[in-house]
């Protein structure tokens, strides 16, 4: 019986230790991503947050996965969005109360411009979605950096 339960110690332990050293891994993996994408803001930019994205296919019918993220912008402030894509085509979107103030993707032109700027003239919280035009499954980094004037 004693044989038994160390065996079975001895099992759960190398479980946690495999477990957590897929953990680790995960965690360096996105850090290094972040880090990539954040040395991708350009000249003065000042790094403030990260957005790690995972977004599923959509289904058919249905509006594309997003992801959300409420942020407080300070006004008379630059602020600079970029996105980095794994997988899929990410396109991040900036909203006010009512409607979208900024995109970086322009529809009338199908351009994408990577990274935006924006100058937030109004102290507030502002809506950061991220999503896929077409509903696919995306892998992205989005960053917002300040930017100095």
């Amino acid at each position: 019986m004693k044989r038994s339960k160390k065996h079975i110690l001895q099992t759960v332990v190398a479980t946690l230790i495999v477990f957590g050293s897929l953990a680790m891994v995960s965690a360096d993996t996105r850090k290094e991503r972040v880090q990539d994408c954040a040395s991708r803001s350009g000249d003065g930019a000042i790094y403030l947050k990260e957005f790690v994205v995972s977004l599923p296919k959509g289904e058919k019918g249905e509006k594309p996965p997003i992801y959300r993220q409420s942020v407080i912008l300070r006004g008379n402030n630059i602020y600079r969005f970029n996105l980095c894509n794994d997988k899929g085509k990410a396109v991040i979107r900036v909203y006010d109360s009512s409607h979208m103030l900024l995109s970086s993707y322009d529809a009338k032109s199908d351009k994408e411009n990577n990274p935006i700027n924006f100058l937030c003239r109004k102290t507030g919280q502002y809506l950061i979605i991220i999503s896929e035009q077409s509903g696919k499954p995306t892998e992205s980094v989005g960053i917002m950096s300040h930017v100095m004037k």
